[in-house]
């Protein structure tokens, strides 16, 4: 396993346990991101604003980000299978996402998601969506 796989998934692991540390840390302070809303709709996030995004998980009852599958090319770009679990009472999405990730030196400058159509209707089923 590459170290830029190997760090990817201990990022998320350590902060499904957590410690959110390792995946700030993971993103260089010039990301640029091009994710999903809560909306469904499709934005450019930078660090603080993905990070701020990524806050919305403190309002679950649960959740969790599993990296299953992941490559590298060589020149750094990871591809990751991402299990994307949440709960909020009894409303529940356990879907899987893919996630890239253009590593320079360590760290993830650039990066997307793709994410089923069930993931904006879970947002929107608990209200948690704008």
């Amino acid at each position: 396993m590459s170290a830029n796989i190997e760090s990817l998934k201990n990022a998320f692991s350590a902060a499904d346990a957590g410690d959110a540390g390792p995946l700030v840390a993971l993103y260089d302070d010039n990301l640029s991101w091009a994710g999903f809303t809560l909306e469904g709709t499709q934005t450019v996030y930078t660090k603080a604003s993905f990070l701020e995004a990524f806050g919305v998980l403190a309002k679950l009852d649960e959740s969790a980000n599993q990296v299953l599958d992941a490559t590298e090319t060589p020149e750094g770009i990871v591809t990751a299978t991402l299990r994307l679990y949440r709960r909020l009472g009894e409303k529940e999405l356990d879907v899987q996402g893919v996630f890239t990730h253009r590593f320079v030196d360590g760290k993830v400058t650039h990066g997307s998601d793709v994410v089923p159509a069930e993931f904006d209707r879970f947002w929107a089923e608990t209200g948690l969506a704008g």
